[in-house]
């Protein structure tokens, strides 16, 4: 015959054999889980505003050199974009870039690959805006076979805060390829 102290005994017991089989599962489960593995982001340069950055990335093989990011007249083509509380409340700004493909699988390989956000101290990224101009470089960028250099802007809608960094990243995957930094910690806010 049992007592009701058996029955304590034998719930404890329960209890803790519950506790310990839940933790050998988590920590199993946490050792189960690869690691992630070194990539474009782990490798990404990171320069200031000027200098020739080499971009290696799934084949494409580049130097790519942000010289400026200033505002601009409305290019060709511009048409405002985001909520009506914003629109027009910016300005168009460019950045001047230049792109030396070294290796590439086809001369528009780049037009797919790269693009350019405009970052702010805020964390708000401004994308590049497609426009008419023709001097923009996602349109320069469908032909650059290996060995040539093109120099064309990135447009973006800076309504907000300043564009501080100029971030590449590959718009499919949103991989960090390079980045150039205008304003650092500690700088006065442009």
């Amino acid at each position: 015959m049992r007592t009701v102290a058996n029955n304590t005994t034998t719930y404890r017991g329960r209890r803790w054999a519950g506790v310990l089989g839940a933790l050998v599962t988590a920590v199993v489960a946490w050792a189960a889980v690869p690691l992630p593995q070194a990539g474009a982001d782990d490798a990404a340069p990171i320069g200031n505003l000027g200098d020739t950055l080499h971009v290696n990335y799934d084949g494409i093989v580049a130097d790519v050199t942000v010289h400026d990011v200033l505002p601009t007249d409305v290019p060709p083509g511009w048409t405002w974009a985001g909520s009506p509380r914003w629109r027009a409340q910016g300005s168009p700004w460019k950045a001047n870039v230049t792109v030396h493909t070294i290796k590439s699988v086809n001369p528009y390989q780049l037009a797919t690959a790269f693009t350019f956000a405009g970052v702010t101290p805020y964390a708000d990224a401004y994308q590049s805006r497609h426009t008419e101009a023709p001097n923009a470089l996602e349109t320069k960028l469908l032909n650059t076979p290996p060995g040539s250099t093109v120099d064309g802007d990135v447009y973006w809608d800076v309504y907000r805060g300043l564009v501080t960094n100029v971030v590449l990243i590959n718009p499919a995957t949103g991989t960090h390829l390079a980045q150039w930094n205008i304003w650092h910690p500690g700088d006065p806010l442009p």
